[in-house]
């Protein structure tokens, strides 16, 4: 699948702009951004939803600009499930093949092979209102999967769960996706579900695409500060300053002994895990108050304020502080990126 120079306007605002995508056979691609960023309206543009303004959607030879959603041979997972509450899970999960007028037998063997995919075989006589929300979630994933499309949409299909559903509904999608072969693209504004189930990830902002890449090569290579403070969690740090006389000054005349690859505007960025505490007195070395100290159970993080700018350092869960505590910090030199303080664009090391 290919999205070629793709933009969707309405009025004067412009949705998506020379969207530009190639989607491998077989891929799960996650679309990640903030609410407005574009990737809902992509979705729905692949889907037949909404029709580009200018551009070309192709899948594999064929040009798909004004085939009907009905043709596109393409099934849609949504967050608020859309089922029919009359019918039972059965009837819910065999209704595309109804449709397509599959014959008794063959749909009854596609209906309980698709439900033990998502492990609901024991369930298939319940409404949905019998079920939890995980229950539903995957009755909308079965339902989805009987009809075997050329390509899965899932537009934020986990949001109405809770934390601990999230975590098993990622790994039985991530499962499937695997045992399935399905293109798949995926919409979400989770940077966790981006990393743990993407093949590959692509993050958009105000319409625009920022970085496209497999999520470990994002994570160590943002190509700008947008992309370096949206994936990761806690967020990577970026500190807001300039270069001068071979010192990172910050607004409130705070100088850091970190030497920065030029002078002006500048934005520094280092992760939470990548600063260590130190004894003090190295180099690269400088002190802060403790603004907050947080126990999470199995990390400590440590929350400073550095030229009026929130610094977050996370830590071994066997340290212990309190609020107002002076501690010694060292970013790790290697670890460290630049960003221009007018483009956001990353800066290569020297």
């Amino acid at each position: 699948m290919t999205l070629n120079g793709i933009n969707k306007t309405w009025g004067g605002f412009q949705a998506v702009k020379d969207l530009n995508l190639s989607i491998g056979e077989g891929e799960f691609l996650v679309l990640l951004g903030p609410s407005g960023c574009g990737k809902t309206t992509t979705m729905r543009m692949i889907a037949g939803l909404e029709d580009p303004t200018n551009g070309d959607l192709m899948f594999d030879a064929q040009r798909m600009n004004g085939v009907p959603a009905r043709q596109r041979d393409v099934s849609m997972v949504f967050q608020n499930y859309g089922l029919y509450p009359h019918m039972s899970v059965y009837d819910n999960i065999a209704y595309p093949l109804k449709l397509r007028g599959v014959s008794g037998e063959q749909r009854d063997r596609e209906v309980k092979r698709a439900a033990d995919r998502v492990e609901l075989g024991h369930l298939l006589a319940r409404r949905p209102a019998a079920l939890s929300g995980g229950q539903r979630q995957r009755v909308a994933l079965a339902r989805s999967i009987v009809r075997r499309p050329r390509v899965f949409l899932m537009d934020e299909p986990l949001s109405n769960l809770d934390a601990k559903l999230r975590g098993t509904m990622r790994a039985e999608l991530k499962h499937l996706a695997r045992e399935l072969a399905v293109t798949t693209v995926y919409v979400t504004h989770d940077q966790v579900e981006a990393m743990t189930l993407a093949s590959r990830v692509a993050i958009m902002k105000d319409g625009v695409l920022q970085q496209i890449d497999a999520p470990e090569r994002i994570y160590d290579e943002p190509a700008n500060a947008f992309v370096a403070a949206f994936i990761g969690s806690p967020a990577m740090n970026l500190l807001h300053g300039e270069g001068r006389a071979g010192k990172f000054a910050m607004p409130d005349g705070l100088g850091l002994p970190i030497v920065p690859p030029r002078d002006g505007p500048l934005s520094l960025g280092v992760r939470p895990e990548d600063v260590a505490i130190d004894s003090g007195g190295n180099a690269g070395c400088f002190s802060a108050d403790i603004f907050a100290f947080e126990l999470l159970g199995d990390i400590t993080l440590i929350t400073l304020k550095l030229g009026g700018q929130y610094f977050v350092v996370k830590g071994d869960k066997s340290i212990r502080y309190a609020d107002g505590d002076r501690v010694s910090l060292r970013p790790e030199p290697s670890k460290m990126f630049w960003f221009d303080g007018a483009t956001g664009q990353r800066i290569a090391a020297a």
